[in-house]
């Protein structure tokens, strides 16, 4: 064979790849990634990178994301051997699955980056849907990194650029991740209206796995308020409907809100079935973001049991993996509950520790929901020290935040426990 017939014999071996296995139910499996590499080896780039999109979208629908990122990566690699002009809606696509690979991690401000690229790319085809479902990820990723402000901006354009193409399955999703960052932000009623508006697309459109996610959301909102047999009502029917598709991203994840909800029903043990539960399909899935949040739901748990102990550890593990996928949010949440359960253990130093770094950590990443909760925890640590000024100092400064925020029932709190001593300064 001569130097000049081996691009010919590589695209003949990929194109009799297709012709066999293309339409074949009982293909061999990893066809396609010797096939990519034929294609590689003929030059024939753009048909590398459709197959390498081909099987990034498998490997994500197998929740592979680790094989998944594998090959989202060699796909942005490729794009650098076509022409420029030809590169933007590839460029979309694979940032599109790299987004969703990154989010699934916990990787929110890598996922970012991603998102904002598929943005630009959007922007340079001219496509307006696309440049929506671009900052539909951007604003995600926001929320997830505790930018509210920013966040909800990008969502509201989302909204706006949706309502005015009639993309109204679109301007629903929107509407969904618009009331989780009201959520955030303390405004509960808005929340509620977004969630509602949803609720009726996704209902006229009858496609149960985004109701499913709207009924979620509208329980989280009544178990925040204090509702939680209204909380119990909708996560139940949401995991109905989690269930009948087979989903079980969902299901664990609604198993650790319900568990919540039980524990706020003084049914601890029933609580802890449903949580250890989430945990085991998470660990099916290897959802390791997922089996941080699970840990974290049953260390509260065993919190409430007295087992302070056996919190402690679940809080560390819960830790560890959100260190291992570099989730800093993850990281300072379980940093909190450490704090919470060295406290429970009578250990203040330790404490200390904990909600220092676990500050740190938010204020590094402008995290303002985090920055608060930090220095709550340091302020009654202090209190608890009979350190008065140094517990006002930090109360004060949550409280900036939770009025900033305009979180209402957090905001009182504080004021209850500032105005407890301050008479005494």
């Amino acid at each position: 064979m001569t130097d000049e017939s081996t691009p010919a014999f590589h695209r003949r071996v990929a194109e009799e790849l297709e012709a066999r296995y293309g339409s074949d139910p009982r293909a061999p499996a990893g066809w396609r990634e010797i096939q990519t590499w034929h294609w590689e080896q003929a030059g024939a780039y753009t048909s590398a990178i459709e197959t390498a999109l081909t099987i990034t979208e498998t490997r994500i629908t197998r929740l592979d994301f680790g094989g998944a990122r594998q090959w989202t990566e060699r796909v942005l690699t490729l794009l650098e051997r076509i022409d420029v002009k030809d590169r933007h809606p590839y460029e979309l696509r694979a940032c599109a699955l790299a987004l969703a690979v990154l989010e699934f991690g916990g990787q929110y401000r890598e996922g970012l980056e991603y998102a904002r690229r598929m943005l630009r790319a959007a922007q340079r085809l001219n496509n307006t849907e696309a440049e929506a479902r671009a900052l539909l990820g951007v604003g995600r990723m926001q929320r997830e990194l505790g930018q509210l402000a920013q966040s909800e901006a990008a969502l509201q354009s989302v909204r706006s650029l949706a309502s005015r193409d009639d993309l109204s399955d679109l301007e629903a999703e929107a509407r969904l991740h618009l009331a989780k960052v009201h959520q955030l932000q303390g405004r509960h009623l808005e929340a509620l209206q977004e969630l509602q508006l949803a609720r009726e697309e996704h209902e006229n459109d009858d496609d149960k796995l985004k109701l499913a996610r709207v009924l979620t959301g509208i329980g989280d909102v009544y178990r925040v308020l204090g509702a939680h047999q209204e909380a119990l009502t909708f996560y139940t029917r949401a995991l109905s409907l989690e269930q009948g598709r087979g989903s079980l991203i969902g299901q664990a994840i609604l198993k650790d809100k319900l568990a919540l909800v039980l524990l706020n029903q003084q049914k601890p043990s029933d609580a802890l079935v449903s949580a250890e539960e989430s945990l085991d399909l998470r660990r099916r899935i290897n959802d390791v973001v997922g089996q941080a949040r699970s840990y974290i739901v049953i260390g509260a748990v065993m919190s409430r049991l007295g087992r302070h102990e056996q919190a402690m550890e679940s809080y560390r593990r819960a830790y560890e993996l959100q260190e291992l996928t570099q989730n800093p949010r993850g990281q300072c949440i379980a940093l909190i509950h450490l704090g919470d359960a060295a406290c429970a253990l009578r250990q203040p130093q330790a404490a200390l520790l904990h909600y220092e770094r676990a500050l740190a950590l938010a204020r590094r990443d402008r995290d303002q929901i985090g920055i608060a909760r930090a220095l709550e925890r340091l302020g009654d640590l202090h209190y608890a020290q009979e350190q008065s000024v140094q517990a006002l100092a930090r109360w004060n400064e949550a409280l900036r935040i939770r009025e900033t925020l305009r979180h209402v029932d957090e905001a009182d709190a504080l004021r209850n426990r500032i105005r407890a001593i301050q008479p005494a300064e």
